[in-house]
């Protein structure tokens, strides 16, 4: 099973005095992880966990990534036990728990981020990075095919309903909007058409961070299979925009440990 859920959507959310932020704006991710991390707050560790998962993303491949994977989860973790309300280090973590799921190409993990985001959208029903993520999973998991939508209760619909509220929530946002294009990007027809209009919204948009950079960076590209009207093109960009693109590869490596979960994002 492939699916992936969407680290982008966590750019902007981040209390801007949490050490190493700077560092995390001006791209220089490895700092951000590290000066966030030894904080020991709960802010800090969750920015490390952000920092983790778009080095591990979108700076590395192969063992690497796996490995700034599973340090991201460790710092989610260790967030949550400090806050188990800290939104950001429970996003991080359902959205790590979701490439992991990628990588090993099992179901329990899908499942697991599903809850933990179903109940962190429960709580919160109108926070956008929440309803955002939720409409990221949709939309990896309807991707995996008819048996996968089928068994894990996905669906095309759900993902762009979420997508849509999201982006009502905070049209600002680069991280939303671009998972949202690079959805409609492996849709029908109208689907496409409709993505080549939110992508020129998109790209008027000012990053707020480095991060929403490498996302308009990649997402730019979409630009031309899109209005060639190349079906098959616009669905291998949006492959190749992905992050952790090659963490399926590597499947070898021991399975981040699963947490039981009673119904709190911690």
């Amino acid at each position: 099973m492939k699916t992936i859920l969407v680290l982008s959507m966590l750019a902007g959310w981040q209390p801007f005095d949490t050490p190493g932020w700077l560092d995390f704006v001006e791209g220089s991710f490895d700092e951000a992880r590290e000066r966030g991390a030894a904080t020991n707050t709960a802010d800090g560790l969750a920015l490390a966990c952000r920092s983790g998962l778009v080095i591990g993303g979108f700076k590395q491949h192969g063992s690497e990534s796996v490995s700034s994977l599973h340090r991201a989860l460790d710092d989610c973790e260790k967030a949550l036990a400090l806050d188990p309300d800290n939104v950001v280090a429970a996003v991080s973590y359902a959205i790590g728990i979701g490439y992991e799921a990628k990588r090993l190409r099992k179901a329990s993990y899908v499942k697991a981020s599903k809850e933990r985001l179903e109940a962190l959208v429960t709580r919160l029903p109108d926070d956008p990075l929440i309803v955002a993520a939720m409409g990221g999973w949709h939309s990896a998991v309807s991707n995996a095919g008819f048996l996968a939508r089928l068994a894990l209760g996905a669906s095309r619909k759900e993902a762009q309903e979420y997508f849509e509220r999201a982006i009502a929530l905070d049209g600002q946002s680069i991280g939303t909007r671009f998972e949202y294009v690079r959805f409609l990007a492996r849709g029908d027809k109208e689907e496409r058409a409709l993505a080549r209009k939110e992508l020129a919204i998109v790209l008027t948009l000012r990053p707020r961070d480095a991060a929403e950079k490498i996302m308009l960076k990649r997402l730019s590209a979409l630009m031309e299979p899109l209005e060639s009207g190349d079906k098959k093109a616009a669905k291998n960009t949006v492959i190749e925009t992905s992050a952790f693109d090659d963490i399926d590869e590597w499947d070898e490596i021991e399975p981040y440990p699963l947490k039981p979960f009673d119904g709190h994002p911690s």
